[in-house]
């Protein structure tokens, strides 16, 4: 089978592969839909993974399946990572960090014509049948995006910013109505303002979600937080690089800086929700439908800004 494995330095190559095997009271997956994520295109991060195979926001159907709860033929979007659900971690809520969630992983990979899915990742596996391979492969995404704006405990009378119009500031937006958006990119401000998105005006916010892992994007959500706003990180920075603070700053004025990583199995279920109710859509945010053997350029592409979101479809 063929699958897209990246190398390092933003090289992505189609690979053919061994036929993968159903796990023990696991699924064998036909994958259908996989986007691309921006978390892939960050050198430093994807780098120390070489060789990797691409790919987790994805849907497919079951071709195999050990357990009773997912038969054959059905649509299913997998978690790559999934908790243990009983662990100190779990039990507070912190699912992300449990130890069974960061071992887990879908193998090989999404990008991949076929993948198998561990009796582990079951505790963050959902039965889509309702929905488009498309919107059902945006779970992922989205769900992080929802943990998001749980953490910013936000509420319909925040006002709130949103910096950074990729596709997931776009997700924090349509989740968030009435926000209002600060992108550089001329023609993803243009693409917000056809989703009904406003651009960026005067004034201070309640809420800022920084989606860009950048100093600059950080600065600028300072310079929009009100007093007592709450101020959430979602993407990393490189490691190593000290970011300085005026901590007097944050002090005087209650400013709450938060971080949001990824995404656990009461996410993914907002996510399903929030899709099932039409407020996110994959024509709103997927640019190009494109097939694996387009991925290569399309990677590249994506990472020069010069495309929204690509999504490989089998």
């Amino acid at each position: 089978m063929k699958l897209a494995r990246y190398h390092g330095a933003g090289v992505v190559r189609i690979e053919d592969e061994p036929e993968p095997i159903c796990p023990p009271r696991g699924l064998l997956i036909q994958t259908e839909a996989c986007g691309l994520c921006s978390g892939e295109l960050m050198d430093w991060y994807m780098d120390r993974k070489v060789p990797h195979v691409l790919g987790h926001e994805v849907c497919g159907r079951v071709i195999e399946s050990q357990d009773d709860r997912f038969s054959v033929g059905a649509r299913v979007f997998p978690h790559h990572h999934a908790p243990c659900l009983n662990c100190d971690l779990c039990r507070r809520g912190h699912t992300v960090h449990c130890p069974q969630w960061k071992r887990t992983k879908l193998v090989p990979g999404g990008m991949a014509e076929r993948f198998q899915v561990s009796a582990e990742n079951l505790n963050d596996t959902l039965g889509v049948n309702h929905i488009a391979p498309g919107d059902a492969a945006l779970i992922e995404p989205l769900a992080c995006v929802e943990k998001s704006k749980r953490r910013a405990r936000w509420a319909p009378e925040d006002r709130t910013a949103v910096i950074g119009l990729g596709v997931m500031g776009l997700m924090h937006a349509l989740l968030c109505p009435g926000a209002i958006g600060f992108e550089l990119n001329p023609d993803r401000r243009s693409h917000a303002e056809s989703l009904g998105i406003a651009a960026e005006s005067d004034g201070q916010y309640d809420v800022v979600f920084v989606c860009p892992g950048s100093q600059a994007a950080i600065e600028r959500a300072l310079e929009l937080a009100a007093p007592g706003a709450r101020i959430v990180l979602f993407a990393p920075l490189p490691p190593k690089r000290p970011m300085p603070l005026d901590l007097d700053a944050l002090y005087f004025r209650d400013l709450e800086i938060i971080t949001c990583y990824s995404c656990g199995p009461e996410d993914t279920r907002a996510a399903m929700q929030s899709i099932e109710q039409g407020l996110v859509r994959a024509d709103q945010l997927v640019s190009h439908r494109i097939t694996l053997d387009e991925l290569p350029d399309a990677y590249l592409r994506m990472k020069r800004g010069e495309i929204l979101k690509p999504m490989v479809f089998f």
